[in-house]
């Protein structure tokens, strides 16, 4: 499980609709790495 927060700012270059996981209004968390880049994009 990688847990680094380069990692989890890089997550934005995903293939994945980053919508997803960057509106609050339609938080669609599959992985924690997901949770810990948008917890760190939401401060």
């Amino acid at each position: 499980m990688r847990q680094t927060a380069p990692e989890a700012v890089d997550h934005t270059r995903t293939p994945a609709p980053e919508t997803a996981w960057q509106t609050p209004d339609y938080v669609v968390v599959e992985t924690a790495l997901e949770v810990t880049a948008y917890s760190l994009n939401a401060r």
